[in-house]
């Protein structure tokens, strides 16, 4: 009997879609330029199509706004209101101090450290992915979003930009399986590596016993792999294992960012006075950062952080 009878068109098709959909992993496996400029231009279209599913979603809760008191309207401006003048002030001191800590670098014949540029985004859906871990924002590269971007929210790290298109952009959050991220260990000044486990939890492991860490302890971003600026909150540690065979213990940390709430985030981008990137001015094809995931057998400390790029890269939930 012939493989492709004509009795059977839904085996002809599902062989023919299989056949392509390697085709398509092949060349996206082997990165070349015009394979890029494909998967943006498709997931323009995908973020169209998020959008459009996503929009009864808006339409909802505008409709639910209708029925909420005045009252509590009322009392939400107040709020805010009060919450925007104490951030207000507090930026006025920030920037001060900011100043006399530049200062005291040039002194100190030191650089000055840069403030990057932050940009308000609206999350707009969730694209289909296996764990969850991924949702869209309203802000593209037509924005200065690229892949890579840090992204927080009021309280702490987020995740990162994954994908960059005209009109959105994909964010892949810290819980993700394969997302991995520096970070200090409280006051330690101990780097090591935290990696998401695709639920509520992150990871650290391979981390010296003698480290002077507790539960409740906050880390930060260490800087070091060159994906968030230094001294972000990132995650509080829940939970110590103790694994006295090896002399490492396990940290077991939940993040600080509310990510079961997420209706805005912050996309940290370049510093308005950065210094052009020579090499993004002669490629503008938007790529996926690269991940690294931990190498077995090494203490994660400094020198294995050190060694470890930016924090993101392709995923399998995408």
């Amino acid at each position: 009997m012939a493989l492709f009878d004509s009795h059977r068109p839904g085996l002809n098709l599902l062989l023919v879609l299989a056949v392509i959909s390697i085709a398509l992993m092949s060349l996206d496996r082997i990165g070349t330029r015009w394979v890029s400029q494909l998967d943006q231009g498709l997931g323009g279209a995908t973020d169209g199509i998020v959008k459009a599913i996503h929009q009864p979603v808006v339409m909802a809760r505008g409709v639910g706004q209708w029925f909420v008191e005045h009252s509590d309207l009322q009392a939400e401006v107040e709020r805010l209101h009060e919450e925007n003048m104490l951030l207000r002030g507090q930026m006025q001191q920030f920037v001060a101090l900011q100043r006399e800590v530049d200062e005291l670098r040039a002194m100190l014949d030191g650089e000055a450290s840069t403030i990057p540029g932050v940009l308000l985004a609206r999350r707009v859906g969730h694209p289909p992915s296996l764990h969850g871990n991924l949702f869209t924002i309203g802000r593209g590269h037509g924005d200065d979003v690229r892949p890579g971007d840090p992204v927080i929210d009021a309280y702490g790290v987020v995740g990162q930009i994954l994908r960059s298109t005209h009109s959105g952009a994909t964010v892949i959050q810290l819980t993700s399986r394969d997302h991995i991220l520096s970070v200090i260990l409280g006051d330690t000044g101990r780097t090591t590596l935290l990696r998401g486990t695709g639920n509520r939890q992150l990871i650290a492991e391979r981390v010296p016993e003698r480290t002077a860490i507790e539960p409740g302890d906050l880390l930060t971003t260490s800087g070091i792999d060159t994906a968030f600026p230094r001294g972000y909150p990132v995650a509080r540690v829940t939970d110590i294992e103790m694994d006295e065979a090896q002399g490492f213990i396990r940290l077991i940390a939940e993040p600080v960012a509310d990510l079961e709430r997420l209706d805005h985030v912050l996309v940290i981008t370049e510093a308005p006075d950065a210094p052009p990137d020579p090499s993004s001015a002669s490629d503008s094809v938007l790529e996926h950062p690269t991940i690294t995931p931990p190498t077995d057998g090494h203490t994660a400390d400094e020198s294995t952080a050190a060694d470890v790029p930016a924090a993101t890269g392709a995923t399998d939930d995408d």
